[in-house]
């Protein structure tokens, strides 16, 4: 393992280390990191009437079961390749920087409206997308970030809150108070967060008692002294080797998302916890950029995908939320999945959290806390 220390590297989303930081760089510039996919012979189907050719894909690295992509080329004839991003505003440097011929995309709710909103991303054609049209759950239409729907379909949804090991911490956190207390306590240098702005800062916010998105520059203030006292007591900020960190026991508490404490809890005794006093609420939706050469393969992509038992397998892998109708999932998914109130909070649940809907002032005013709160 490197010795740097870990908040000084690039991660992703999803479970591991997925790119380099120089990688990253090359992204954020507008380099290319693709990776090549499965060489399997694909065969003609129906579906490939509409689409032929190569999907550019480029997405959080581990976040789709590496058994869809044979079986999408199989059932379409669709070759795909592979690109990953490590964060949101990676993707959205890398767009915005004239990078030309990405099909495909999965950015969180937040950067769809800022994409849209820079005249980044197509209008979606829901012509093409009949198995969406069928199987989609309404609660997942006309979503704040895109209210008309008009240039993204939700891939997954979750939520941002804490798990712990349940074998090595002996007390029961519920809150984030509980969270903060403990890792500047007993299990200091034992505890991660995630390396996102949104997540740390918000989830601080609200232990603090005020909104996920507060722009008020005091609170704010708040949660940059709360953060820089937490600081010194962490192990890492790292937005993906925290699942492996809790699973050798190296790591026993850590701010993160709840497909991860899902994944954790299904090999060592742990749980996930959305905090007593709320948190976020995610969506990571499909998108098209401008620019892209096959928006049919795209559209391609995503009808196969809203297909429930193709969407099944996607869920058993992430552990994510499926934006798909409650009794269409049902009888495709492992029941073992569906149960899990980690991977599918209940409503009241729900009912306490905030989606990310900072503005751009906000996003500046939470960089610079980052930015001291990362060398402090």
């Amino acid at each position: 393992m490197s010795d740097r220390p870990i908040w000084e590297r690039a991660y992703d989303r999803k479970g591991f280390l997925a790119v380099s930081a120089a990688s990253a760089f090359l992204a954020a510039c507008g380099g290319t990191t693709e990776a090549e996919s499965e060489e399997e012979e694909p065969t003609t189907t129906a579906e490939a009437k509409a689409a032929s050719g190569t999907l550019f894909y480029y997405n959080w690295a581990d976040y789709v079961n590496p058994k869809t992509y044979p079986a999408f080329e199989k059932a379409t004839g669709v070759k795909v390749k592979k690109d990953f991003y490590v964060s949101n505003e990676a993707l959205q440097a890398k767009l915005q920087g004239g990078a030309k011929g990405y099909d495909l995309v999965v950015p969180t709710g937040y950067m769809i409206q800022i994409l849209a909103g820079a005249n980044q991303l197509r209008e979606i054609d829901y012509s093409k997308l009949p198995n969406v049209e069928a199987n989609i759950d309404p609660k997942f239409q006309g979503l704040p970030f895109d209210p008309d729907d008009k240039f993204s379909v939700p891939k997954d949804w979750g939520t941002t809150g804490f798990m712990y090991r349940t074998d090595l911490v002996k007390e029961k956190p519920a809150s984030w108070k509980d969270f903060f207390d403990l890792a500047k306590g007993a299990y200091s240098k034992k505890v991660t967060v995630l390396d996102g702005i949104p997540e740390v800062v918000g989830s601080t916010l609200v232990m603090l008692g005020h909104s996920y998105n507060s722009e008020d520059e005091a609170e704010l203030e708040q949660a940059k002294q709360e953060l820089i006292k937490l600081k010194p007591h962490l192990l890492a900020i790292t937005s993906t080797e925290y699942k492996q960190m809790l699973i050798s026991g190296r790591a026993v508490m850590a701010l993160g998302w709840n497909g991860d404490g899902a994944a954790v809890a299904a090999k060592k005794p742990a749980d996930y916890v959305i905090a007593e006093e709320g948190g976020e609420f995610w969506v990571d939706s499909y998108a098209i950029p401008v620019g892209a050469k096959n928006p049919d393969a795209a559209h391609a992509w995503i009808n196969y995908v809203y297909d429930p038992k193709n969407n099944a397998v996607e869920t058993e892998y992430t552990y994510y939320g499926s934006p798909l109708k409650r009794d269409v999932l049902k009888p495709a998914i492992d029941p073992a999945v569906f149960k899990n109130t980690d991977v599918f909070p209940p409503g009241p649940t729900l009912d306490k959290l905030e989606p990310n809907e900072v503005t751009p002032n906000g996003t500046k005013l939470r960089d610079r806390i980052w930015t001291e709160f990362k060398s402090a």
